[in-house]
């Protein structure tokens, strides 16, 4: 199964807002790391997105990019504050060769850990940076890491 992590743009912190919005660095970069990966990304099956503002928002620019057409679900389990666990249970469920979870620090990078067994990588999961991982399951170590991209800052 292939599995593509991304996380949403940049949304700057703003104390007089509910939720945090996509800046137009935030929508240009997602943009520009989507189209180096155009082939590879079309071929996805099922999009799990975050509810939240900036992850939806980011699913935005995704389907301009992709033009994306497909399956198309919002998990609450794709929060910030929700755990591996949890992810891995609701991905357990699926029967698909390909998806692509959209969602946040630190839980996406908690999941790009948790699939390679490489702690410490999570970080490497800055705003706009998409992954690519070849999984036989999504468990703990049942991945490898393809490729991962960021924007050109």
């Amino acid at each position: 199964m292939l599995i593509y992590l991304l996380r949403h743009g940049d949304a700057p912190y703003d104390e007089g807002c509910g939720e945090r919005s996509l800046s137009p660095r935030g929508e240009a970069e997602t943009r520009d790391v989507l189209s180096r990966h155009l082939a590879e990304i079309q071929s996805v099956e099922l999009l799990l997105c975050s509810p939240v503002l900036r992850a939806r928002q980011t699913l935005q620019v995704l389907s301009e990019t992709l033009d994306y057409r497909g399956k198309l679900l919002f998990e609450d389990v794709l929060r910030s504050e929700s755990s591996v666990a949890a992810v891995e249970h609701w991905v357990d469920r699926l029967d698909v060769k390909s998806l692509l979870l959209l969602s946040h620090q630190p839980l996406i990078g908690k999941i790009l850990e948790y699939l390679t067994d490489e702690p410490g990588l999570g970080w490497s999961m800055s705003t706009s940076t998409l992954a690519c991982l070849d999984a036989l399951a999504f468990g703990r170590g049942a991945a490898e890491l393809q490729w991962l991209d960021r924007p050109q800052r």
